[in-house]
């Protein structure tokens, strides 16, 4: 049965909130070290091109790129994809839902399983054999109110006009329906190291992530919890409920950890110590982590 992340008793609480506390004194510290873990990256060229252009060519020549907690090269963690769906209590039975920017598509499996009917959209095909429609998340080729639940995993980071995607996922909405979003954060260490590894010549502008031992994305924008909950509720979305998850609050904080250069047993001690501190940590700061997961309704 999947456990929920954010159940604890009294005592726990207390004893977490100390322990957090003791963890995050060495945070000064980062700004020391940030670089030095940036060191023997050489700056990506940078391409003058549409960034549309630039992001699909990017997804056509790599269509294994994915950056996503629940997977989505080979598969889907459906136990972890279904644990968060239940934690923000959306349901998806007879339901038709969207999956915008759906990559592979292997979402489908939860959605028919949970006895929703899914429809996978994204403007670059990587695989076939579920239902997919080619368009720009933009310009979604639907009609207005057209679906109850709409999901948008991962790919809202890429998104070159992220205010009219917003209020397009709004508009095939319908009245009172779900958009599910899933999302990198970068309001913590991670976006520090970032917008240093980015001015400072080691990656070209939007292009650094510390997933993947830090390989250059393609417009992979500095989204925040700040950033996400303005954008939609600016396009009309309402009662916005976002969580973090415990498993990243390491690469949310400590992004270094999986930088081709550090030491195996760095890396393997830092593992273990936020495996410990992650679920208190991201309890009290939903933001620690380097992905968050929202809820909104219209």
């Amino acid at each position: 049965m999947h456990k929920n992340f954010f159940l604890s008793t009294k005592k726990e609480r207390s004893k977490e909130k100390r322990l957090c506390k003791l963890a995050l004194l060495w945070l000064p510290t980062v700004r020391t070290i940030i670089f030095a873990c940036g060191a023997g990256h050489r700056k990506k060229k940078e391409v003058f091109m549409n960034p549309k252009h630039a992001i699909r060519e990017f997804y056509e020549e790599n269509p294994r790129m994915v950056s996503s907690p629940f997977g989505g090269v080979d598969g889907i963690q459906e136990g972890l994809f279904s644990g968060v769906l239940d934690d923000l209590d959306i349901d998806l039975k007879g339901k038709a839902v969207l999956d915008v920017g759906c990559g592979r598509g292997y979402a489908e499996k939860v959605v028919v399983e949970a006895g929703g009917n899914y429809v996978g959209m994204d403007f670059v095909v990587s695989r076939r054999g579920f239902r997919l429609v080619q368009g720009d998340a933009a310009r979604l080729p639907f009609e207005e109110a057209s679906f109850d639940v709409v999901m948008c995993v991962d790919a809202s980071e890429h998104f070159p006009e992220p205010e009219q995607v917003a209020k397009e996922l709004y508009r095939v909405l319908r009245p009172g329906g779900v958009f599910f979003l899933s999302a990198p954060n970068y309001g913590n260490v991670a976006g520090l190291v970032k917008a240093g590894c980015e001015r400072w010549g080691r990656y070209a502008k939007n292009t650094w992530a510390p997933f993947g031992r830090w390989q250059a994305q393609e417009f992979e924008q500095a989204l925040t919890m700040g950033w996400v909950r303005r954008l939609y509720s600016q396009a009309g979305f309402s009662r916005l409920k976002g969580i973090g998850y415990p498993a990243e609050v390491g690469l949310g904080l400590c992004p270094w950890m999986d930088h081709p250069k550090t030491p195996e047993a760095i890396q393997f001690r830092l593992q273990r110590l936020f495996r410990f501190l992650g679920p208190a940590l991201v309890r009290m700061w939903p933001g620690s982590s380097l992905h968050v997961f929202w809820r909104m309704e219209k």
